[in-house]
Protein backbone atom coordinates (compact mmCIF):
# COMPACT_ATOMS: atom_id res chain seq x y z
CA UNK A 1 0.00 0.00 0.00
CA UNK A 2 0.74 3.83 -0.69
CA UNK A 3 0.61 5.82 2.71
CA UNK A 4 0.68 9.54 1.57
CA UNK A 5 0.86 12.06 4.41
CA UNK A 6 1.67 15.58 5.29
CA UNK A 7 3.24 17.63 7.68
CA UNK A 8 3.31 21.52 7.41
CA UNK A 9 2.21 21.62 4.04
CA UNK A 10 4.78 19.01 2.80
CA UNK A 11 3.39 15.80 1.25
CA UNK A 12 5.55 12.51 1.72
CA UNK A 13 4.20 9.18 0.16
CA UNK A 14 6.11 5.58 1.41
CA UNK A 15 5.28 2.74 0.50
CA UNK A 16 4.33 -0.29 3.49
CA UNK A 17 2.39 -3.20 4.25
CA UNK A 18 1.73 -2.12 7.67
CA UNK A 19 0.26 1.18 9.29
CA UNK A 20 -0.68 2.48 12.75
CA UNK A 21 -2.56 5.94 13.61
CA UNK A 22 -1.77 6.85 17.07
CA UNK A 23 -3.45 10.26 18.88
CA UNK A 24 -1.02 12.75 20.68
CA UNK A 25 -1.10 10.34 23.37
CA UNK A 26 0.01 7.15 21.73
CA UNK A 27 -3.05 5.73 21.57
CA UNK A 28 -3.65 3.67 18.77
CA UNK A 29 -6.74 5.00 16.49
CA UNK A 30 -6.22 3.21 13.15
CA UNK A 31 -4.39 0.25 12.36
CA UNK A 32 -4.03 -1.22 8.85
CA UNK A 33 -2.40 -4.43 7.11
CA UNK A 34 -1.62 -5.55 3.63
CA UNK A 35 -2.36 -9.32 2.72
CA UNK A 36 -1.40 -9.86 -0.52
CA UNK A 37 -3.62 -7.60 -2.44
CA UNK A 38 -5.80 -7.30 -0.01
CA UNK A 39 -6.12 -4.63 2.92
CA UNK A 40 -7.71 -5.32 6.02
CA UNK A 41 -7.88 -2.18 8.41
CA UNK A 42 -9.90 -1.42 11.77
CA UNK A 43 -10.69 1.21 14.25
CA UNK A 44 -10.71 0.99 18.13
CA UNK A 45 -14.48 -0.11 19.07
CA UNK A 46 -14.41 -2.58 15.98
CA UNK A 47 -13.76 -6.87 17.10
CA UNK A 48 -10.81 -7.37 15.32
CA UNK A 49 -9.09 -3.82 16.43
CA UNK A 50 -6.83 -5.54 19.21
CA UNK A 51 -5.82 -8.75 17.42
CA UNK A 52 -4.53 -6.68 14.02
CA UNK A 53 -2.23 -4.77 16.96
CA UNK A 54 -0.90 -8.18 18.32
CA UNK A 55 -0.40 -8.97 14.83
CA UNK A 56 2.05 -6.27 14.54
CA UNK A 57 3.32 -7.09 18.05
CA UNK A 58 1.51 -3.90 19.35
CA UNK A 59 0.62 -4.96 23.13
CA UNK A 60 -1.74 -2.18 23.88
CA UNK A 61 -5.44 -1.62 24.60
CA UNK A 62 -8.10 1.12 23.55
CA UNK A 63 -10.94 1.42 25.28
CA UNK A 64 -14.07 3.02 23.69
CA UNK A 65 -17.20 4.52 25.88
CA UNK A 66 -19.96 6.24 24.52
CA UNK A 67 -19.63 9.87 25.96
CA UNK A 68 -22.93 12.06 25.26
CA UNK A 69 -22.30 15.45 26.62
CA UNK A 70 -25.68 17.03 27.63
CA UNK A 71 -26.80 20.34 25.36
CA UNK A 72 -25.99 23.94 26.82
CA UNK A 73 -29.05 25.22 28.80
CA UNK A 74 -27.87 28.66 26.85
CA UNK A 75 -24.50 30.51 25.70
CA UNK A 76 -23.32 32.91 27.58
CA UNK A 77 -20.69 34.85 25.94
CA UNK A 78 -18.08 38.12 27.39
CA UNK A 79 -16.27 39.81 25.45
Amino acid sequence: MLVKTQNSLQPAEQKAHSVVVEDDLGNPIFVAIQVDEAIVYSTPGEKDFHSLLRALGIDKTVVVSDFKPKPMQKIVWTP
